[in-house]
């Protein structure tokens, strides 16, 4: 399971939803055996020379800031989010062929740029994604 703040989730969709191509950022948190909480996100910019529409990358960059704010904070980095733009928010072939194990993968669905959807996947060890439940919470 990992739990996401409603208010980081509002947070996110204020940025990604200004955007016509697919946004990315990356979540610090705390876990243990079966919870990730995600304490804060990081956006990153989406440097794919691909279509941007449909595709994301994340800048090994920004991956190397990330794990350096999440040692300050004592935090671990749980895993990615992106949006989908006019598609669902379960994966695509992509998203699984460049996922790393343990890693969630939080993909918010917008529909005229406007939120439709959220789910959150991780690799089971055969590397498919398989759903992970998604608590939002107030606190």
């Amino acid at each position: 399971m990992i739990i996401l703040k409603r208010k980081s989730l509002c947070l996110i969709l204020n940025q990604i939803e200004k955007v016509e191509e697919e946004s990315c950022g990356i979540l610090l948190g705390t876990h243990n055996s079966t919870i990730k909480k995600v304490e804060c996100f990081i956006p990153t910019q989406n440097i794919t020379k691909e279509d941007k529409k449909n595709r994301f990358e994340i800048s090994s960059k920004s991956y190397l800031e990330a794990e350096k704010q999440a040692i300050e904070l004592n935090l671990k980095i749980l895993g990615i989010y992106h949006s989908h733009i006019e598609a669902s928010a379960n994966p695509s072939l992509i998203d699984q062929k460049n996922a790393f194990p343990e890693f969630s993968y939080l993909i918010i669905s917008l529909r005229n740029q406007m939120f439709s959807d959220i789910k959150s996947w991780v690799l089971n060890k055969d590397q498919i994604f398989i759903q992970e439940e998604l608590l939002l919470s107030n606190h």
